[in-house]
């Protein structure tokens, strides 16, 4: 609902909440980004940014109808990373979807927490550890139905009101910094596929430099729905389609690369990112995203996450990643 003005037009920021996202929803996006420059990016909060958009966009209109803008009051702080298996995980210690959901209702009924910054970021750990973003407020899993925020321990729904109350109390104190867990560095869930749980699969996968355009948007659509699957974005930019069956791994993970996406965690693609870049972005010195693209070839994935910026100030730089191009 408010716009932000770069070089290529009106850039638009889709929260989604705890990385979900549909079939049809994404069907939404692609049409809204049609209505700019057909650009959509990953964002490191999950969500999904739309450029190029010219001023007078019918883009609430579209996203409402899609179910991705449920409250007008509230949609700047609808900021809540979660793991993006869910629950899935071999290692994780309780299922999260549900609480994910009852988080968002909650903090959208509360008209004070329309004063925080839109910057404010919950997270909720399953207690795999597979954010892969820190957070101002964090519920982690610590078995199944029982949670903690803080120091203390106590079911979902206390959580849930447990994590408001720490929101509130930063409407007037100074903005807390990131809650890093155990001084750790944030773990995320690699490429490629991962044995669920239950024994179906989880498959992760990585648009080059996080971006998408509308005609790939909706073949990844068509993918979901002929797998009855959903998709989930994490906070390294990456999608992941859960609960599939295991034989149908293979083809779907064809299907994936036939579309321009990474799945081989061996990539020089991967813990690749970069910036706007020229065009995209007027303080932008030189075309990045070329030369990040030049980099792929050259770098071992098990070389140190690099980010490419194209000016001093760094846009999108991934915590811990290694500064480059400036």
């Amino acid at each position: 609902m408010r716009l932000h003005e770069a070089a290529d037009g009106l850039l638009a920021r889709v929260r989604l909440v705890g990385g979900r996202i549909s079939a049809a929803q994404l069907r939404a996006v692609a049409d809204a980004a049609e209505l700019g420059n057909q650009i959509v990016e990953l964002t490191s909060r999950a969500s999904l940014q739309i450029r190029g958009l010219p001023a007078g966009a019918a883009l609430g209109e579209i996203l409402s109808a899609a179910g991705l803008l449920p409250s007008t009051t509230h949609e700047r702080v609808r900021n809540i990373l979660a793991s993006p298996v869910a629950g899935r995980h071999p290692y994780s210690l309780a299922d999260t979807d549900e609480l994910v959901s009852e988080l968002d209702a909650a903090l959208c009924a509360d008209p004070a927490l329309t004063g925080l910054s839109g910057r404010f970021l919950f997270s909720v750990d399953d207690g795999s550890g597979l954010i892969g973003h820190a957070a101002h407020v964090t519920i982690v899993a610590v078995a199944p139905g029982r949670f903690r925020v803080g120091a203390t321990e106590m079911p979902a729904l206390l959580a849930v009101q447990a994590a408001l109350a720490a929101a509130r109390a930063q409407l007037s104190e100074p903005f807390p910094a990131l809650d890093v867990r155990r001084g750790e560095p944030a773990r995320s869930l690699p490429l490629g596929a991962l044995a669920q749980r239950d024994d179906r699969v989880a498959l992760t996968a990585m648009p080059r430099l996080a971006r998408l355009d509308p005609p790939t948007i909706r073949d990844l659509a068509a993918l979901i729905d002929a797998h009855h699957t959903e998709l989930r974005l994490s906070a390294t930019r990456t999608v992941t389609l859960l609960d599939l069956a295991p034989a149908s791994v293979p083809s779907v993970e064809t299907g994936l690369i036939e579309l321009g996406l990474i799945t081989d965690p061996n990539s020089g693609w991967f813990g690749l990112s970069a910036c706007a870049g020229q065009g995209a972005c007027a303080s932008a010195k030189f075309d990045v995203r070329a030369a990040a693209a030049a980099r792929a070839a050259q770098r071992r994935p098990s070389e140190r996450a690099e980010h490419w910026a194209g000016c001093h100030r760094s846009c999108g730089l991934p915590e811990g990643a290694q500064l480059m191009g400036v």
